[in-house]
């Protein structure tokens, strides 16, 4: 038997401490205990802050819901034909040629807004939901009623047939307007001025038969109007011809004769350009 001629020395196990001081654990602050959620004074005030956070989301999704409208549409007349809409609560639009409007109705309110030109409305009374219409810079608010909303580039006009019309001009300086059977009202905006007058309540859409009635009217507003029934363009030419006021009527559907007469009823001749549009300058 061979036998190895090292030998090794038993090693016994011991304890060795550690290279570093053990710190001693932290000591935790001893809070007190709440009160019991039990006990009617925290119950109370659970309750109340459950009532609160429930009243507060509800009264948000009741805003939320109330901002979703029912009804949405837009529409637009050409320039040869008016459009007539009949609405869900009764009310009726009629759009003069080439207007356009977007209809919303919301759970309590009905709103229109006039985009371009002009239109005549029959408004079903909702004394729960008020009507009304945004053009522009101005807003017109009804209940029940029948007028019309006319919209240019720098002008507003309002006309009430039957019933009562409140009309914000929304320009510093020109306080809310209101409107009866008869009245008519013109907002001019590039002046920042207002005007009211009186006209007969059949002459109110008197457009819808075809035929435009119109008194005292500004020849630079006019112009813009008889621009739309065209479908091209009238022009001034001239600082002080936008100023001469007309009274009259023109067939809507044929503006033309309407545009040629003016050198016979205005100090302006008519100069009529290969694209079509027409330009009146003063006479000299």
């Amino acid at each position: 038997m061979c036998v190895s001629p090292f030998r090794f020395p038993l090693l016994e196990p011991r304890w060795l401490p550690p290279p570093w001081p053990r710190a001693p654990p932290p000591l935790l602050p001893l809070l007190p205990c709440p009160a019991s959620l039990s006990s009617p004074s925290s119950a109370a005030a659970a309750a109340s802050l459950a009532a609160t956070v429930l009243l507060t989301v509800g009264g948000l999704l009741g805003y939320q819901w109330r901002q979703l409208p029912q009804l949405e549409l837009s529409a637009s007349a050409g320039q040869h034909e008016l459009r007539e809409l009949q609405l869900a609560d009764g009310s009726e639009l009629t759009l003069n040629l080439g207007s356009t409007v977007q209809v919303r109705y919301y759970r309590d309110r009905r709103e229109v807004s006039l985009i371009a030109g002009e239109a005549y409305f029959s408004v079903a009374p909702d004394a729960d939901r008020p009507f009304v219409v945004d053009a522009g810079a101005g807003r017109v608010e009804v209940v029940g009623t029948r007028f019309t909303v006319r919209r240019s580039r720098s002008a507003l006009a309002v006309a009430v047939e039957q019933g009562h019309v409140a009309v914000q001009p929304g320009r510093e300086g020109l306080a809310l307007q209101q409107l009866l059977a008869g009245d008519s009202l013109e907002i001019d905006y590039q002046h920042g001025a207002l005007r009211r007058s009186q006209l007969p309540t059949a002459e109110v859409g008197s457009w819808r038969d075809g035929l435009l009635v119109f008194r005292d009217r500004p020849l630079g507003e006019l112009a813009q109007e008889l621009s739309r029934y065209r479908g091209r363009s009238v022009q001034l030419d001239g600082a002080g011809l936008a100023a001469h006021r007309l009274s009259g009527s023109l067939d809507i559907h044929q503006p033309e004769r309407f545009v040629k007469a003016l050198p016979q009823l205005l100090p302006v001749e008519l100069i009529e350009q290969a694209d079509g549009v027409l330009v009146l300058r003063e006479r000299k």
